[in-house]
């Protein structure tokens, strides 16, 4: 998975991708980002959500109802999403929840699902770095998870604005890029490892 990830990387054609969202299990998606290789942004949208937002979410992420009642609904940005990963890499820090999570919000906004595999292919940036890193869990069978902003801290990535967005996006591009790195060496507590 690793080395496969890596190769998308030299192809230097992906787009990195980041939601926040109104319930880790049952919710829908109130902010998406989506940047390209270089840092640069290409959406950064607030989404009106269907159902209020839960206090509980607001603590983590800071967006509250009143922030998304001006922003266009899941319906408007999801043609938006849409436009700028037809055909292309999608990179995204836990992608088998983000896509989840734009199931969820198409069916709130009582949309027909939409089969983002068909037409982009998705990446796992947190499987990846768990590879990198090695950490292997006999329990679970698998590498061992890092949350985003561990993985940044490791790998010498500024945490800035965590759990927002486009934040969140440019955190796992710098880990991405940290990776592709052949010459690098994670770090735990500013110590090599």
């Amino acid at each position: 998975m690793l080395a496969n990830f890596l190769e998308m990387m030299e192809r230097n054609d992906y787009v990195v991708l980041d939601t926040e969202t109104t319930g880790l299990h049952r919710g829908e998606i109130c902010q998406i980002a989506i940047i390209n290789p270089s840092g640069e942004t290409l959406l950064n949208s607030y989404v009106k959500t269907v159902n209020p937002i839960p206090l509980a979410a607001q603590q983590i992420h800071g967006i509250s109802d009143a922030m998304v009642a001006d922003a266009p609904t899941w319906n408007t940005v999801s043609e938006q999403v849409r436009e700028i990963v037809a055909g292309r890499d999608v990179v995204v820090y836990n992608a088998t929840y983000d896509r989840k999570m734009m199931h969820q919000s198409a069916e709130a906004a009582g949309m027909p699902k939409t089969d983002w595999k068909t037409f982009s292919w998705w990446y796992c940036a947190m499987l990846s770095y768990a590879e990198y890193r090695g950490d292997w869990n006999d329990y679970y069978g698998n590498y061992r998870w890092h949350k985003l902003s561990n993985a940044a801290r490791q790998c010498g990535v500024k945490v800035e604005n965590a759990h927002d967005a486009l934040g969140d996006c440019l955190m796992t591009l710098g880990v991405m890029k940290y990776m592709a790195n052949e010459n690098a060496t994670p770090e735990v507590d500013g110590i090599p490892w």
